[in-house]
């Protein structure tokens, strides 16, 4: 019978699903078990070392949360569980130790029905030891298996220069707001923006140097408001005992991004984001189960769902008509071509930030107060579209399933990608909200 299991583990439901399994056969054999997982995706085009030291860092403490949380569960059933991070190709990765530490069995966990996934397919062909593959069934998946849990809090009599201070520094985007743990509010980037008049999103407070920052924050604080003064509510919750499908609908049909999430006692456990549900999208073949209009029989493309009013500039367009552009349209960006439509680069509003402060931080004050208020004068800024446009730009083709744009998504950690024809010409944009609108629509036409 075994003597040592390895178990997978990458911190998804499907592994989970692994990690119980393996408790099991631990128990039941008495074989000493090992969890192991695999930082294996860097940064394809890091600027320097340092990019990717950050980002192997980033992913070791992921790891690191993930085996502290499976040490915790195998310790509730007497089983000890050891742990270890490699870094490399997964499927090789977890054949080499596999072999080098006398492994006899290796659990990985699964969605697929018809096939594996690549990780899975390839141990099993190459494994020189047992493997067992641990299927989930979609539907089955509930929300506090994919939720954020222990999500950060905070009172109704917090200043708002902290909540501001706490979501810039936690690189969060909401923030619930509890009473006894029982939640009474939440506040996002968008109630800083419309109530508390914050001025500048979240994403453009984290790229300021940290005077203009300080500046930004004191002027949120001069009313001394609390975050019970710009808080929604009442909240819009879900349980954690329901189903990810629940959410997804929940979301697409309110139009909202995350999700706190309550225990039977109403008591606020963790939270649950789009982000959450696109990660599980992503997963191996799985939409066809839980997500058929992205991953059916007759699935959609990315020319199905993006939209094509996207704003465009050329390489010499001036910057203040770049910047105009940009604040003309929730975007906050625009797609630089060339005659021909054909795409060649990209400009965020925070590109112009990060240029402004790097050579000309006495007019960086009047840039701030420009993308705070459209009355505002423009600063005169002497560089060009192509002077600081993004040259590494994620596109996709039309016809691209869209259960690959969610692949995509995850991998590059984006929100949009940019659709262009098979010339690289420019055909529109697709994000979050027209995924989550595909979604909804296919939830209408199966219920009409």
């Amino acid at each position: 019978m075994y003597k040592h299991i390895l178990v997978a583990l990458d911190g998804r439901p499907e592994s989970d699903q692994a990690l119980k399994q393996a408790i099991f056969l631990s128990k039941l054999t008495g074989a000493s078990l090992t969890a192991i997982s695999v930082i294996e995706k860097l940064p394809v085009y890091a600027a320097t070392v340092g990019e990717v030291e950050e980002v192997k860092n980033e992913m070791e403490k992921y790891f690191a949360r993930v085996h502290s949380n499976a040490v915790k569960i195998a310790a509730s059933s007497g089983i000890t569980l050891k742990t270890s991070v490699c870094a490399g190709k997964a499927a090789q990765t977890i054949i080499r130790y596999a072999e080098d530490n006398g492994i006899d069995l290796i659990l990985l966990g699964t969605h697929g029905q018809r096939s594996l996934g690549s990780t899975a397919d390839k141990v099993t062909e190459s494994a020189s030891c047992s493997v067992l593959i641990a299927r989930m069934s979609l539907p089955s998946i509930r929300i506090k298996e994919i939720m954020t849990e222990g999500a950060l809090s905070i009172v109704p009599t917090t200043p708002l220069t902290r909540v501001a201070e706490l979501l810039i520094d936690k690189g969060i985007k909401a923030v619930p707001v509890v009473e006894e743990n029982k939640i009474v509010g939440i506040i996002t980037g968008g109630d800083l923006l419309n109530r508390a008049g914050m001025g500048l999103r979240l994403s453009v407070q984290r790229v300021l140097p940290l005077d203009a920052l300080s500046e930004q924050i004191n002027q949120l604080g001069k009313e001394g408001k609390v975050a019970r003064d710009i808080m929604t509510a009442p909240v819009l919750t879900i349980r954690e005992d329901d189903s990810v499908q629940t959410a997804t609908n929940l979301m697409a049909d309110k139009q909202v991004k995350r999700l706190p999430v309550v225990d039977d006692r109403g008591n606020l456990i963790g939270i649950i984001s789009r982000t959450d549900v696109l990660t599980l999208v992503a997963s191996n073949h799985v939409s066809s189960e839980l997500f058929p209009a992205i991953g059916g029989s007759n699935p959609r493309t990315a020319g199905d769902s993006m939209f094509r009013d996207v704003p465009t500039v050329d390489p010499e367009t001036p910057m203040n008509e770049v910047l105009n552009l940009i604040l003309s349209t929730s975007l906050r960006r625009v797609v630089v071509t060339d005659e021909n439509k054909k795409v060649l680069g990209l400009i965020v509003d925070t590109d112009i930030i990060k240029t402004v402060q790097q050579s000309k931080t006495n007019i960086l004050q009047n840039l701030l107060s420009r993308l705070s208020s459209a009355s505002a004068s423009s600063p005169q800024l002497s560089e060009k579209a192509s002077d600081l446009m993004t040259y590494d730009v994620y596109s996709v083709k039309q016809d691209t399933p869209l259960i690959e744009v969610v692949q995509i998504m995850m991998d590059k950690r984006v929100k949009r990608l940019v659709v262009t024809d098979d010339n690289n010409r420019l055909l529109g944009i697709v994000c979050r909200d027209s995924i989550f609108r595909v979604l909804k629509e296919n939830r209408d036409a199966e219920d009409s």
